[in-house]
């Protein structure tokens, strides 16, 4: 029994120490932890793997602040994640303890697990506290789980908490809303504030429920969180509605809200619709700003139409708001329309407005129809009535450039009779034709003219002629194709008169100046001897006589010309005389060939007389055997007396030698 006593001592002993004893390095921090020299914490703590050395030692960095954080939910957090984090947890929380902010590492994790950070919260938390903030770390939470950025939340309450805003900061985190989108809310709600017209919602529902002392809701110009929120939601320029909110509140004027909502719903300017009240009200113009709001509903431009009523006003003019409303509604430029009064009106035209009602009907320029009536009563030089510019502006032509032209026309002495400057507006631009009449202008004379001279050189010569347009025969008046054809003609006449090239290139000028007067009609005999000159002044008055007709149709009116190059070509003489040479040569070819041919025909011609004349030697022998006049003696004489080989071989070669001697004559 006694060793059995003695056995189980030995092992609970050892097993103390086996499970309870705490290596000699960490029983300093265990005991600062509490945990004394021997614990099971360190069994429970190497079972779980765990940095028991670092888990110790951020336990006591807790402990040595007096931070409420148990030692479990230190390792449950460490099992969670990794030891930076942990380490950085722990710092955060020492840091809110010293800035005596109320969190705990469950708190902290929850938020870092929902995607936020730990650290900018308890920042933000101790600005809060340090400011007196009345927020919660639960709407702080909230905006950053919406995605916002708690330092940039907290920057936006502590500016309106500067501005003395009350503000319902739970309704703005469930908005939801983006950093920028909810500075821009709470910068016009201080500006707002600073304007006098903020409004709390409870005194905004006071006031729709009419428990508040204002009998006026709709004159309520006063903005609260909520109705900001609403514009904001329903994409109303909220920057613009607070600006006509204050612009209607220094102006003294009331607003129907009713109205404003369907002004701001159907895109409308707040700005300009208050701009025009008031404009309105300081002109005694009896308009309400349902009209207004209405107007712009249709589509017509209400703070232009309240501008040229309230000129048609001043001007003492006979015209309503109903009737430009009326006036814009036709597609009539109203501002165009009411200046066009006033000038009629200043200038004692006795235009009245139906009358320009129609004329714009009829397709005119009601202003530029005022102007050109002042214009023809001013200068009856023009010869214009109102019936003319009446057809022409039912024409559809414009009138005012016609009585510009006609002015402009009277001071270069230029004859453009009224009928005629109505006909060509209508087909023609009278500035460029006008410019045409009036100003020079150079041509070159295309295309130009080549011409063989006495001495057979040919000439090009190329010119140049400044004209001026005729007005009158702009349209039935000869073109310039016709006048270069009489230059290319006089030209040609004047180069026959010079016996050589070298005597035209000496005397360019005179042929131009010669050709100017001819054109002109004022060509003179020459006086100087040995230049050219026209045999008779008859037939030089006869050429006068026959250009100035010519003139007469012409469109052009010959001012210069200038004779600019001259281009000298071949010697027609010379070419002519190679020509004929070579054509003589070619003649005497032909003849020699045929006196060849013709000699060639007579030897063969012999040839075969000859050859008929042996045949019949040959027949005589032959006869000659048959009869007996004739022995082989007589043949072997005749044989050596007439040797035929010798004969064909001498025939051969004298054959061949004559071909030899002719194909080297050929």
């Amino acid at each position: 029994m006694e060793y059995i006593a003695l056995i189980l001592f030995i092992l609970l002993i050892g097993s103390y120490f086996f499970f309870i004893w705490i290596p000699y390095e960490l029983r300093p921090d265990a005991k600062k932890a509490g945990f004394g020299h021997f614990s099971f914490t360190y069994r429970k703590l190497k079972q779980q793997k765990l940095p028991i050395q670092f888990l110790f030692a951020q336990y006591v960095k807790a402990m040595e602040v007096n931070l409420n954080l148990e030692f479990e939910d230190l390792r449950e957090y460490l099992q969670t994640t990794d030891e930076a984090h942990t380490e950085n947890m722990v710092h955060v929380l020492i840091r809110a303890k010293r800035a005596s902010v109320n969190v705990n590492i469950n708190d902290l994790e929850k938020f870092e697990l929902s995607g936020g950070n730990p650290e900018k919260l308890v920042a933000a938390l101790k600005v809060v506290q340090n400011a007196n903030i009345d927020i919660s770390r639960e709407i702080l939470e909230s905006h950053s789980l919406y995605g916002g950025d708690i330092e940039a939340f907290v920057e936006i309450i502590l500016r309106a908490k500067k501005a003395s805003l009350d503000l319902n900061l739970q309704d703005l985190v469930e908005e939801n809303l983006n950093d920028e989108d909810l500075k821009k809310i709470v910068n016009i709600m201080i500006r707002v504030k600073k304007a006098g017209l903020f409004i709390t919602n409870e005194e905004q529902k006071k006031i729709k429920a009419g428990e508040s002392e204002n009998t006026n809701p709709n004159a309520d110009l006063r903005i609260s969180q909520q109705s900001l929120l609403e514009h904001f939601r329903a994409n109303i320029d909220i920057e613009k509605y607070a600006s006509a909110m204050i612009l209607a509140k220094k102006a003294g004027i009331e607003i129907d809200r009713q109205a404003m909502n369907i002004h701001y719903l159907t895109d409308g300017d707040m700005e300009k619709l208050v701009n025009t009240m008031i404009k309105a009200e300081r002109s005694d113009l009896n308009i309400t700003q349902k009209e207004l709001v209405d107007h712009n509903i249709e589509g017509r431009d209400i703070e232009n139409i309240i501008k040229h009523i309230i000129k048609a006003k001043q001007a003492e003019l006979d015209l309503t708001i109903d009737e430009l409303v009326d006036y814009h509604r036709l597609g009539i430029d109203v501002e165009k329309f009411v200046k066009a009064l006033i000038n009629a009106k200043k200038n004692h035209l006795g235009i009245g407005k139906k009358e320009l009602e129609e004329h714009h009907l009829a397709g005119a320029d009601v202003l530029n129809y005022v102007t050109a009536r002042k214009l023809i009563a001013d200068n009856p030089q023009l010869n214009l009535k109102k019936e003319d510019i009446d057809d022409h502006y039912l024409k559809g032509g414009n009138v005012l450039k016609v009585i510009y032209a006609m002015q402009y026309a009277i001071r270069n002495n230029i004859a453009l009779p009224a009928p005629m400057a109505l006909q060509f507006d209508l087909i023609f631009d009278l500035d460029k034709l006008l410019d045409w009449s009036i100003n020079p202008q150079v041509m070159k004379v295309e295309p130009p003219i080549t011409v063989v001279g006495k001495d057979g050189i040919q000439l090009t010569p190329k010119l140049t002629v400044t004209v001026r347009g005729k007005l009158p025969l702009y349209t039935k008046g000869s073109k310039d194709y016709v006048l270069f054809e009489r230059i290319n003609e006089a030209v040609a006449e004047e180069i026959h008169r010079h016996k050589t090239y070298k005597d035209v290139l000496g005397s360019l000028d005179r042929i131009a100046e010669n050709v100017r007067r001819r054109l002109q009609g004022n060509l003179r005999v020459p006086k100087v001897e040995g230049v050219s000159k026209y045999e008779t002044e008859d037939e030089i008055a006869l050429i006068n006589a026959t250009e100035q007709k010519l003139n007469e149709s012409s469109a052009y009116e010959v001012l210069d010309i200038k004779v600019y190059d001259l281009e000298i070509g071949h010697d027609t003489l010379a070419n002519f005389k190679i020509h004929h040479a070579e054509h003589e040569k070619h003649l005497a070819e032909i003849h020699l060939h045929q006196e060849v041919a013709h000699s060639k025909a007579e030897e063969a011609k012999a040839k075969v007389r000859l050859t008929e004349a042996k045949a019949k030697v040959e027949e005589g022998i032959a006869e000659g055997f048959r009869n007996g006049t004739m022995n082989m003696t007589d043949k072997l004489k005749r044989e050596i007396l007439f040797p035929k080989e010798k004969e064909e071989t001498h025939g051969h070669g004298s054959n061949e030698h004559h071909d030899e001697h002719e194909h080297k004559n050929h």
